[in-house]
């Protein structure tokens, strides 16, 4: 093919890729993060049954035994703290919610915090939880299918030439999104813990495993995730007891620290790395496409293409 034709022909299918992804990425989103979810448990059974003797298949079954476990312990927290701790926070918040409109000020902000005025929305709210667990329920499917073929992705790579260099550049990238899994596993935990145990066992706040379930659910997203924290918990503190808003404000800085010169360079040392203006424009740009799910799947996205490009300068200097 003519060169000058093939750049027409580039030149053209980009925006169209774009439009495609954009009118489809509901559909998109949780495809990519089945296929990133099941590369990572890929990668973490072929490690399982090679170091611990295990059978591939075996392997796959117990991780997935094991996210299950977690997603069900984390849902069930969520499900018992909104309805243990949250009517009785929004019961503190009435009374400024009550100044605000008399003030005739019009913020969305204070309906969200009225019970009432999400009655005659039930129905939307009720289609945004079927959309919810059935995308969860598509990432289910292809993360499955992906873990299980072993072939993943060799079989889609047949009329590629040169298919071993790509695939070497697979297992690569497989490797860091099972490092990158696993790592944010870990800093949730670790951040949600260390949240309970000075808010809840030291300041003994009535709210405190909401605060906790917050800061580790949001630890998920980079950078934004511990301001969203520290804002938030400050928030409920504030209403709690004012005077523990101080101390509560030095110890997320102290536990950032700790993460970031510490606990980050030691679980995430193999996982996929990105410069921090990347991590900045993949939340603003994933935060746009699909809110919450788009920055998980943009951000191992970006760090893929980041880490391609870093091998195929490695190779060309080779």
């Amino acid at each position: 093919m003519d060169q000058s034709l093939k750049k027409h022909i580039i030149f053209w299918l980009i925006p169209v890729f774009f439009l495609f992804f954009w009118y489809f990425r509901s559909t998109i989103l949780p495809f990519l993060a089945g296929i990133i979810i099941g590369s990572a448990v890929q990668s973490l059974a072929f490690f399982a049954a090679y170091k611990f003797k295990l059978n591939y298949y075996f392997s796959v079954f117990i991780i997935y035994f094991l996210i299950i476990c977690l997603i069900s312990f984390t849902f069930y927290l969520t499900i018992k703290v909104l309805l243990t701790e949250i009517p009785a926070l929004l019961e503190k918040f009435q009374p400024y919610i009550s100044v605000i409109k008399n003030l005739n000020i019009k913020a969305q902000w204070t309906n969200f915090l009225s019970l009432s005025d999400y009655l005659p929305n039930i129905f939307q709210v009720f289609l945004k939880l079927i959309n919810s667990f059935l995308s969860l329920f598509l990432i289910f499917v292809v993360s499955l299918y992906v873990s299980l073929n072993k072939n993943f992705p060799e079989e889609l790579l047949f009329l590629v030439k040169d298919k071993e260099q790509y695939l070497k550049f697979w297992r690569k990238i497989r490797r860091k999104f099972a490092f990158w899994c696993l790592g944010q596993i870990i800093l949730m935990i670790f951040i949600g813990l260390g949240t309970y145990l000075f808010v809840g066992l030291i300041l003994k706040v009535k709210y405190a495993s909401l605060i906790s379930l917050v800061a580790g659910i949001l630890e998920i997203v980079p950078i934004l995730g511990p301001v969203m924290t520290l804002i938030i918990a400050s928030l409920i503190i504030f209403l709690e007891n004012p005077a523990y808003v101080l101390p509560t404000i030095i110890f997320f800085i102290i536990l950032q620290q700790l993460e970031n010169h510490f606990l980050v360079p030691l679980v995430m040392k193999k996982a996929i790395a990105l410069n921090p203006l990347l991590v900045i424009l993949g939340i603003l740009v994933g935060a746009k496409i699909g809110g919450i799910l788009g920055i998980i799947i943009l951000l191992p996205l970006l760090g893929s293409i980041n880490e391609i490009i870093k091998l195929k300068s490695e190779s060309m200097i080779d």
